[in-house]
């Protein structure tokens, strides 16, 4: 069966959590910005070989090695990569300087461009080539978990936490592909108006279950392309690497929402390497279709937002997937009542490490964690401050630290 529905949600309660920290072997933080303009720049790898993290959305990170790195990269689509050594990483952070990343000017003139005039047809021979672009051998990725609700702009829930996730080869499926718990936390408001708030079913299967390259049921089939205009939209850098860059917008209307998103394909390889995504809202009912599983008896619940942003990786000639972020936003309000409540979950999933060949495991049925089960039944309330040791996370937002404080001062 087609998978249409990405995000389902269950209305009553929610999750959250706090921020803690261990050093490792040798570790970096700082933070990444437009060389130029100064601005912070979220979502920016960060990584030494299988190990990374990304910036949060000040551009904030901090980087956890095992050993000294010969050099560490920062890599943004629409930026040149960085490459630091470690002692130019060191000085960086005893001076308190952020990494300046150029942003790429791309002279069309001295790139091969292809599809320009038939941008499906690229997307489908980028189809094509997935089997030979992206791992032939099973992945065990190693990633970091957040996912938040927000309430207008309070925070009232956060769980996080470190997964492991299995994946098989891409050129077949596999119904063993899953995620298991390593350790997790949560933190929730216990503020009466709260209690209304959301359970965002499926949580750190994100990898496995929006991975769109390789679940192709969910867009990159010709049944699902044939519901699609397709633009090309120029040529955009990332790193060290160009790519095509393709618009999709519905070309018809079925009986389910489709999605308006940019499509990324190398142009060397023709891996797609990054997808953005939007939910088209165009008709509130199939999209309350598409979201919502189910709610309580009068409430109303109108659906303002649902995007996806996928970012793969390219090593050593394998393109694997990165960081996923999922951002819902939804209004509900009871019947009755004057007051409506605006709310937003995000979720996101970045890979910290991971081991791949034949001799990786798929993970035990037992520890696997189900898609219809909610994130933050499976993990504790934590008040650690060492909890993490030497994982590498997503560092929280200044906003998010506040919001977890006042949580904890409530529950006091």
């Amino acid at each position: 069966m087609i998978k249409r529905s990405l995000i389902l949600i269950t209305t009553l309660l929610c999750s959250l959590y706090t921020m803690a920290q261990t050093d490792g072997v040798w570790t970096f933080s700082g933070k990444v910005v437009d060389a130029k303009s100064r601005k912070a720049l979220p979502h920016v790898s960060v990584t030494h070989r299988n190990v990374g993290t990304v910036t949060n959305e000040e551009g904030e990170f901090i980087l956890k090695l095992k050993e000294v790195p010969a050099s560490v990269t920062f890599s943004c689509l629409g930026y040149k990569s960085r490459h630091l050594t470690a002692s130019e990483c060191k000085t960086l952070e005893a001076e308190g300087k952020a990494v300046q990343m150029q942003a790429s000017s791309v002279v069309l003139s001295e790139i091969v461009v292809r599809g320009i005039d038939k941008p499906r047809e690229l997307v489908e021979q980028a189809i094509e080539k997935i089997d030979v672009n992206y791992p032939q051998t099973p992945n065990l990725l190693r990633g970091f978990y957040r996912e938040t609700t927000q309430k207008r702009n309070r925070f009232i829930s956060v769980a996080e936490g470190v997964v492991d996730v299995y994946k098989s080869p891409y050129f077949k499926m596999d119904w063993r592909d899953g995620v298991s718990i390593f350790k997790g936390r949560r933190l929730l408001s216990q503020r009466k108006g709260d209690t209304l708030a959301v359970k965002l079913q499926g949580g750190p299967v994100l990898p496995v279950e929006l991975d769109v390259v390789k679940e192709r049921d969910m867009l990159l089939n010709s049944k699902e392309l044939d519901n699609y205009h397709f633009t090309y939209k120029g040529v955009k850098q990332t790193g060290d690497r160009l790519a095509y860059v393709i618009e999709i917008k519905p070309a018809f209307v079925v009986e389910y929402p489709l999605y308006n998103g940019l499509l990324y394909i190398d142009q060397e390889t023709l891996a797609f390497t990054k997808i953005e995504l939007e939910l088209d809202m165009s008709n509130e009912e199939k999209a309350i279709k598409s979201i919502l599983r189910k709610k309580p008896v009068g409430l109303r619940f109108t659906p303002r937002e649902l995007s996806i942003n996928i970012d793969y990786k390219t090593d050593d000639g394998v393109t694997r997937i990165n960081y996923i972020r999922n951002v819902i936003r939804f209004r509900c309000d009871w019947k009755r009542r004057l007051f409506k409540s605006n709310f937003t979950v995000i979720s996101e999933m970045v890979v910290t490490d991971r081991t791949e060949g034949e001799g990786v495991k798929p993970i035990k049925v037992r520890d696997s964690f189900n898609c219809r089960d909610n994130f933050y039944d499976k993990v504790i309330y934590f008040n650690d401050p060492d909890f993490w040791g030497n994982e590498n996370i997503i560092e929280p937002t200044e906003d998010l630290l506040e919001g977890i404080e006042k949580i904890k001062q409530k529950l006091k």
